[in-house]
């Protein structure tokens, strides 16, 4: 099973807020050494290589080669990074830029390691609230921290011969790549955090007045903002199943114990991922994600880091000939998604029904979680043929070159972190087909800023034809489209006046400079 089978929805499944920025209820603070200090302008990012984890990474990467070419980059991650790090170089125009040093990790990602302990989409589908808690809980400890107790420890040990060769003046972490983060600390190194999530996922515990449990909707719940007053009883239980599965975990903590036998200081500690300390880059966009009372001093919200290296023309002259003919739907539920045989079926049919009373084309980014054969595409096999739909297993060019290609009227997508970015940095409607953790959140964020709907709500994480349908339509054409257009604009003109990724390449830099 590929490495990023599930790197679309662990922007959030895998996330939990991890954990807890609950750190600031159940572990405390403690005296920080001034970190040691580096060699100047140096900058080493110590990554995943799963796509939906990565990307904000790899985005800020590019924005340093572009406007810091002084900083000399390294990347530390596995395989598959190598290739996109090549890619991006090759779009950089700056004629000071250097080229990125690769420092390969040999070993499974990520999402890798979950696939091959048997996850995957299948699996790890589960409805929104109560309904959901158990499948994720049941699945916590291998989220929190995948590799076995041997590999943490391989990968640690490669992890600090990079850092003594690199001699970084900061290095740049994800939130799931807890060796690099255990290695980091060890070492004492100025570090800072990029996450692809917004801040509800992330610091809930620091609200005032307990207001994670009776203000803010659980993670997975699918409940509007602020929660409403049926449904607090609800989301204090599932915060406190949270809590209570966080605090158990045998697994992790033979782990931890093997790991601080063999001179970890103190490994996996989910509970202090968020320091005062340490600087924290967050996609949040301010308008475009639910308000918070207390943002921590140390966090910067970026808004959308994305990159769109070339335009579709560039990338797919054939496909950029094509989405000319009409209006578009882009029907993308990420990298990793399976469709089983009654989702194919089920969008198959609403696609062709939207087809017969629109002038719409569709393309269907589509791959399978089973195997089964294609009569699925019956209901679509009139519009295959005279070319109003394309459906691909891959899509040769990048999704923000074609969401920013001014071709796509609305983006249907599993409300990942990336997903719902890309879109909102466009400035493209939303319909969103949650399947698990944070994608209900985000389902709910479309509706409350305007820009996009749940689809199927009372059926999710499952569908219907019909009410894949009528939310299409709701959004690409009703009453109410016009709405969702005029303010999914209005959010991608504010997110390209300065584009996040330029932002997080400011702070990187200038941390970069604090180096001897």
């Amino acid at each position: 099973m590929p490495s990023n089978r599930l790197a679309a929805g662990a922007v959030g499944v895998l996330l939990i807020a991890f954990f807890l920025s609950w750190q600031s209820m159940l572990s405390p603070a403690t005296p920080r050494i001034p970190p040691a200090v580096g060699t100047n302008n140096t900058a080493l990012f110590l990554v995943t290589s799963d796509h939906g984890l990565s990307n904000v990474h790899v985005a800020t990467a590019h924005a340093l080669l572009e406007r810091h070419p002084h900083v000399q980059l390294h990347f530390g991650s596995f395989a598959p990074m190598a290739s996109k790090l090549k890619r991006i170089s090759s779009y950089v125009q700056h004629p000071d830029a250097k080229e990125i040093v690769f420092h390969q990790i040999e070993g499974l990602s990520v999402m890798g390691t979950c696939s091959a302990f048997g996850k995957n989409t299948s699996n790890s589908v589960h409805p929104p609230g109560w309904a959901g808690i158990g499948q994720l809980c049941k699945d916590m400890q291998l989220y929190v921290s995948p590799w076995t107790g041997e590999d943490h420890l391989r990968i640690y040990e490669r992890i600090k011969h990079i850092i003594d060769a690199v001699d970084p003046a900061v290095i740049v972490l994800d939130t799931l790549f807890r060796p690099a983060i255990d290695a980091t600390r060890d070492l004492n190194r100025l570090h800072a955090i990029i996450s692809p999530n917004t801040l509800i996922e992330t610091f809930p515990a620091d609200q005032p007045w307990g207001k994670m449990f009776w203000k803010y909707p659980a993670m997975g719940s699918g409940f509007p903002y602020p929660v409403p007053w049926s449904k607090i009883p609800e989301n204090i239980l599932l915060n406190l199943r949270f809590i209570s599965t966080m605090m158990r975990m045998p697994e992790i903590k033979e782990k931890q114990a093997f790991l601080k036998s063999n001179g970890l200081k103190d490994p996996i500690n989910f509970l202090q991922l968020h320091r005062p300390d340490v600087p924290w880059l967050s996609q949040t966009m301010p308008g475009a994600s639910i308000p918070f009372d207390l943002v921590p001093q140390n966090v910067t919200c970026t808004g959308p880091m994305t990159l769109s290296l070339s335009t579709v023309a560039d990338q797919d002259a054939e496909l950029a000939g094509w989405l000319e003919g009409a209006p578009t739907v882009l029907v993308n539920l990420g990298s990793g998604f399976g469709y089983s045989e009654t989702q194919a079926v089920a969008m198959a049919q609403a696609l062709a029904k939207v087809l017969e009373d629109t002038i719409f084309q569709v393309l269907w980014k589509f791959q399978t979680e089973d195997d089964y054969d294609d009569k699925y595409m019956e209901p679509l096999a009139p519009f295959v043929n005279d070319g109003r739909v394309r459906v691909e297993r891959w899509l040769a060019a990048d999704p923000p070159a074609l969401l920013e290609s001014g071709h796509i009227i609305t983006s249907v997508h599993h409300g990942g972190s990336g997903c719902y970015h890309e879109a909102l940095s466009a400035g493209i409607p939303q319909v969103i087909l949650p399947q698990w953790l944070d994608l209900y959140g985000f389902a709910r964020l479309s509706e409350y800023i305007g820009v996009g709907v749940w689809g199927c709500p009372e059926t999710s994480p499952t569908w219907t034809s019909q009410c894949l349908y009528e939310a299409i339509l709701r959004v690409a054409r009703s009453n109410e489209s016009q709405g969702f257009q005029d303010k999914a604009k209005e959010f991608g003109r504010l997110a390209q006046a300065d584009p996040g990724r330029y932002i997080a390449a400011r702070e990187i830099a200038r941390l970069a400079e604090s180096g001897a």
